[in-house]
């Protein structure tokens, strides 16, 4: 089998080839298991925010959010679909999920040194090896958005044409739009890639001037954030707070314990969950020991960049050592899919040199171990004897666990016992899917509590909250990863207390441990 020559001509194949297998694949996936599983906190985060926007409301000023990206394009499929609803909020979040697959395989395709039938099973292999990290699904604008990265570190690895550095540096910008976190990593990757080029450039000057262009493209790119900063009164200050109180609380994430393999306890979890979590620790160690090889076989053979195979690799190392630090910033399960295509899209490229049927063998044993490692919630459930019942979700018919079916059921029916004809009422700390279901507008900033804030930032939300004045008040004071002081009663004590104050304990005092408060008249 002889190795593959690419032209435009195989360029323009590939991405055919790609764009056929994404979107079948995309398109499948979405179609199998987009009636199951529900999230009252994460995935209420994303849908309420995308149903505010709708609504005229901005992300970071009028409602706590991430970037405004993906709000916007989700609001967008909204509009035109009619529609504010889970499914909505889930196809924007599956198309966009297929233009990341789309990326990722092209770009592993460009590194593959093989024709015929091998190409189309290496494809296959590879979009569904990129769909099944996925998890959960309205995190697919942080996938797919890594693996951008990846494509525009090989596009400036590939070409010194201006225009395509500038093209280069429009991405990064609308990456970041998504999220700042993804225009720190991509700038960090590309110093990297811009360190190798310039060890091996003949001219170091025009490689700066190059550098000029994408820097331009950056700005060019995150425009839009930078527009509304100056058209949108309060969202320049909102944007810039965002930004300082991550430094003053010097996370991005509540941390946990790294997942070691090593730290599995077998005999307390069973032999199916060990197999799970010891998958787990493997992956956060080969985000570690990818990026380190790496590195020693690219410095062993000088930066080689003669192949598209190599300039790949080059691509996907750079981003790889940056993204690492997402998944380790919260070690679990979620942030492990979040920080490890970069370094899935380098080792299907390092296949991609492999002679014969190798590329292969790699695909598919890297396809059973990302099924161990990244089960499917209902699928794992019903190995273990977890019942799922078909649920309405705002007019949906979804397939939940049983025990959050009868959570929304009951805090469905108190909600519409309610007299105030804007149903008004307030689910704290991390349940804005409740809000998102009743389509009705929190009463707070802080949709989702997560950490403690100063004395100040409480009393400018017990004045929302005595401007509106909820009926009824849905509170879960569960301690969050175990710990006691990330009670919302410990993080928020001015909040909890005027709460007291203000509201009682309702007779049928609480569901499933969700405390229920009703205003004092």
């Amino acid at each position: 089998m002889k190795p593959v020559t690419l032209t435009v001509n195989s360029y323009r194949t590939n991405f055919s080839l790609a764009a056929v297998v994404a979107l079948g694949i995309s398109g499948l996936w979405f179609w199998l298991t987009w009636r199951y599983d529900f999230d009252l906190a994460d995935e209420g985060f994303y849908w309420y925010g995308a149903q505010r926007v709708l609504q005229g409301e901005v992300p970071l000023r009028d409602f706590m959010s991430y970037d405004i990206g993906r709000y916007y394009w989700t609001a967008a499929f909204m509009y035109l679909m009619g529609d504010d609803g889970i499914f909505a909020a889930r196809v924007s979040a599956a198309v966009y999920q297929a233009f990341g697959v789309l990326l990722g395989v092209f770009i592993c395709l460009l590194a593959l040194q093989r024709e015929g039938a091998v190409r189309w099973l290496f494809a296959l292999l590879t979009a569904c090896i990129l769909t099944i990290w996925v998890k959960p699904y309205y995190k697919a604008y942080d996938h797919a958005t890594s693996i951008a990265i990846v494509a525009m570190l090989v596009l400036m690895l590939k070409t010194t044409k201006p225009a395509a550095w500038l093209f280069a540096g429009i991405c990064l910008g609308i990456a970041a739009i998504v999220g700042r976190n993804h225009g720190l990593y991509g700038a960090m990757a590309s110093i990297f890639v811009l360190s190798v080029i310039l060890l091996k450039a003949p001219s170091r000057k025009a490689v700066a001037g190059l550098y000029g262009y994408f820097i331009l493209g950056v700005l060019i790119g995150f425009s839009p954030t930078l527009i509304m900063m100056l058209a949108i009164d309060g969202f320049a200050a909102a944007f810039i707070d965002s930004i300082t109180l991550m430094f003053k609380y010097g996370a991005t994430n509540i941390s946990l314990p790294v997942p070691w393999p090593w730290s599995v306890r077998v005999g307390e979890i069973g032999i199916l969950m060990s197999v799970v979590e010891l998958a787990i620790g493997i992956g956060f160690v080969f985000l570690l020991v990818f990026p380190l090889i790496g590195i020693l076989v690219l410095a062993f053979g000088r930066f080689d960049l003669s192949s598209d195979a190599r300039k790949v690799l080059v691509a996907a190392i750079a981003a790889a050592i940056p993204y690492a630090h997402y998944a380790f910033s919260r070690s679990d399960l979620v942030h492990l899919t979040l920080g490890i295509y970069p370094a899935l899209i380098g080792l299907l490229a390092a296949g991609g040199l492999m002679k014969e049927l190798r590329p292969l063998v790699l695909a598919v044993s890297l396809l059973m171990v990302s099924l161990v490692t990244v089960p499917k919630g209902y699928l794992l459930h019903s190995v273990l004897k977890e019942d799922y019942v078909k649920t309405d979700i705002a007019g949906e018919q979804l397939w939940i666990k049983r025990s959050l079916s009868e959570k929304l059921q009951l805090i469905a029916k108190k909600v519409q016992e309610l007299t105030h004809n804007s149903v008004s009422f307030l689910a704290l700390p991390n349940m804005p899917s409740i809000h998102a279901i009743f389509r009705t507008q929190m009463a707070i900033w802080e949709i989702y509590p997560l950490i403690p804030r100063n004395s100040d930032f409480e009393i400018r939300e017990i004045r929302r909250l005595e401007s509106s004045l909820p009926e009824r008040i849905f509170l879960s004071d569960h301690a969050l990863d175990g710990n006691p002081e990330f009670r919302y009663s410990r993080m928020h004590p001015l909040t909890y207390g005027w709460l007291t104050s203000r509201y009682e304990l309702s007779d049928s005092n609480e569901i499933r441990g969700i405390k229920i408060y009703s205003l004092k008249h």
